[in-house]
C-alpha cells in the first residue's frame, strides 16, 4: 500500500457496518420479540423525577411515567444536562463512483490515521471508496455546509497523493456534526449518583462500540449491581 506511516498498525479485528440498518433491525427485533413500543416524532420537553419514578412532559402536553429514563440522543442530550460536557465538530466525507474492484487496496482494509486533521478511507460492497475527515470546530450549520466544496477538493487531493493510480470521481459528498469530549471518552450513567435519568452518550467518534458498553453499564445500574466502568465513563471522572 502507498502508505508511509510511523508505527503503523494492521489488525484483523475491525469491522464496518451500516449503523442505520443495524439500529432499525435491532428495534424491529425487539418490537417482535419483546413488544417494544416506539413513539417517533415525540419531543420530550422536560424530565421530572422523584425517588420512585420519572415523568416526561412532551411538547403537546402529554405525560409519560416510567421508572427510569435513558437519554441516548448524542449532542442533543445537552438540554437534559445541567452543564455542557462536550464540544461540537463538523466532519466531511466524499464517496466515489464505483471503480474496478482490481484497483481497490489490499483486503479492503479500513484505513485511519491519527494526524490532525485525520483522514479515513473505506470501501463499499459495490466498490465505491469513501474518504472522510477534515474536521472543524462547529459554529453553525450554514458555515459547516459552506465549507463542503472546499473540503471535497481537499479530500480528493489527499486521496490522490496516496493512490494516484486510482481515478476518484466524487459522486456524493456530505457533512455532519458530532460531539467530542476533553478526554475523548464517552459519558454513561447518571449525572449524580441515585438519579433515575441515565445517559448513554457515545461521544468521541466510537459510538457503536461505546453503545454496547453503555448498555451493559446502564443495565447494571438499574439492577443495582456495581460496575467499575463508571469510574472511567461517569460524569464525575477527572477530565483534566
Amino acid at each position: 500500500q502507498n502508505i508511509d506511516g510511523i508505527a503503523a498498525l494492521q489488525n484483523d479485528t475491525s469491522a464496518q457496518m451500516d449503523a442505520y440498518k443495524g439500529a432499525i433491525n435491532l428495534l424491529k427485533y425487539h418490537q417482535e420479540k419483546h413488544q417494544l413500543q416506539i413513539f417517533t416524532h415525540t419531543k420530550v420537553e422536560k424530565i421530572d423525577e422523584n425517588k420512585n419514578n420519572c415523568e416526561l412532559l412532551t411538547e403537546h402536553g402529554h405525560t409519560i411515567s416510567c421508572k427510569y429514563v435513558i437519554v441516548a440522543t448524542g449532542f442533543e442530550a445537552g438540554q437534559f444536562l445541567p452543564k455542557k460536557v462536550m464540544n461540537l465538530l463538523s466532519t466531511y466525507a466524499i464517496c466515489s463512483a464505483p471503480i474496478d474492484k482490481k484497483m481497490v487496496w489490499p483486503n479492503r482494509s479500513l484505513i485511519w490515521e491519527t494526524a490532525e486533521p485525520y483522514l479515513y478511507m473505506r470501501t463499499t460492497k459495490d466498490n465505491r471508496l469513501i474518504v472522510g475527515g477534515e474536521d472543524e470546530d462547529f459554529q453553525n450549520p450554514d458555515k459547516r455546509d459552506d465549507l463542503l466544496r472546499t473540503k471535497i477538493k481537499t479530500l480528493e487531493r489527499k486521496f490522490s497523493r496516496l493512490y494516484p493510480e486510482i481515478e476518484f470521481n466524487t459522486e456524493m459528498a456530505w457533512c455532519g456534526t458530532f460531539s467530542s469530549t476533553n478526554d475523548g471518552l464517552p459519558y454513561m450513567g447518571p449525572w449524580k449518583k441515585g438519579d433515575r435519568t441515565l445517559f448513554a452518550l457515545g461521544y468521541g467518534g466510537n459510538g457503536i462500540t461505546f453503545s454496547m458498553v453503555a448498555a451493559q453499564v446502564l443495565k447494571n445500574i438499574i439492577l443495582n449491581q456495581k460496575d467499575s466502568r463508571l469510574e472511567t465513563f461517569g460524569f464525575d471522572r477527572p477530565t483534566k
